[in-house]
């Protein structure tokens, strides 16, 4: 008996190491995936981000015309990229609309991400009334088209810059809300919480001293994301005439600019479109690595597949030697 016993064990343990062996591979290639695109997309953005801002002081100013040199394709004489039918050079205007997107985007998203923290934190507080209005708030606020709002809100103003920031904000507050108040939701009954709310921590103390802290990983992951969405709404709504104005450059402006002579002129929207695609991707790409790393990180605090397995090892050393004895 005790050779069965002991051959059932090192069997079932030999599993226990292989899966353990090949979850352990998992994570490793996992964690190199997550590294090396995290390092690529950051490096790319980093390029994104020079140019934007020292390419308006190195390059040739964005709103100079030169109708002799209008409508240059790429890699003309002086013209790297290209001019437009005024003969502004395509690079700097490039350049200057990197600026442009890079700082809306940026304010959007840390004005989407502050209200839909807070609204995702009130949506998951115990007050049932107060939970259900921001409940109701967060759908209403998804279900309606950001396009109609943005066609509301200039018509009965102005388009302008903070115009565009609020817009992007009243847009993107939404799903930031929603992913805050599934986190708050699933640590809501985790014994540190209770524990919290046994001792007489309010609701208020709960939430921003005990869950706030968790949401710091969710809010770093979704946030490369949430900016890429800005960077696409700007330039729909510029590309609608609703965002950033001309002369003023921006990458939705030149796409309007230049639908008109996109058939003998390609130049004048491939470009932009993608410059748009490159600095989406990177963003991407930063939330994708941040989301991976963060991942491997949990698995190594907490890994019960090697705890097993040396349970089980030392179960089946404890036979062996009972076996041996006998």
């Amino acid at each position: 008996m005790h050779l069965c016993t002991r051959e059932f064990i090192g069997r079932s343990s030999l599993h226990r190491d292989q899966s353990a062996r090949a979850l352990g591979w998992s994570d490793v290639k996992e964690k190199y995936r997550g590294r090396g695109l995290l390092i690529f997309s950051s490096i790319l953005m980093g390029l994104i981000v020079v140019v934007g801002l020292l390419g308006p002081f190195l390059l040739v100013d964005p709103l100079d015309q030169d109708l002799i040199s209008a409508m240059k394709p790429p890699f003309s004489a002086h013209h790297i990229l290209g001019t437009d039918p005024l003969g502004r050079d395509i690079l700097s205007r490039i350049a200057s609309g990197a600026r442009v997107s890079l700082i809306v985007s940026i304010l959007g998203m840390i004005g989407s991400l502050t209200v839909g923290t807070i609204m995702g934190l009130i949506s998951g507080a115990r007050n049932r009334w107060l939970a259900w209005a921001s409940d109701r708030l967060i759908d209403v606020q998804m279900a309606f088209p950001y396009i109609l709002l943005a066609i509301v809100i200039v018509s009965a103003t102005t388009a302008s810059l903070p115009i565009l920031i609020l817009l992007m904000v009243l847009a993107g507050w939404a799903s930031a809300a929603r992913v805050i108040r599934s986190i708050v939701l699933s640590e809501r009954p985790k014994d540190y919480v209770k524990a919290a709310e046994l001792v007489g921590a309010d609701q208020k103390r709960v939430l921003i001293r005990y869950i706030g802290p968790t949401l710091v990983p969710a809010i770093f992951t979704i946030a490369p994301l949430q900016a890429s969405a800005m960077i696409v709404m700007e330039a729909t709504l510029s590309f609608l005439g609703l965002g950033v104005q001309p002369p003023t450059p921006s990458w939705g402006g030149m796409l309007l600019e230049g639908k008109v002579y996109l058939s003998e002129a390609w130049w004048l929207t491939t470009i932009p479109g993608i410059a748009i695609a490159i600095t989406c991707a990177a963003l991407i790409g930063i939330g994708e690595g941040l989301s991976v790393k963060l991942r491997g990180d949990r698995r190594r605090r907490v890994d019960p597949s090697q705890s097993e397995t040396v349970n089980a090892k030392s179960n089946s050393t404890k036979l062996n030697s009972g076996g041996d004895k006998s």
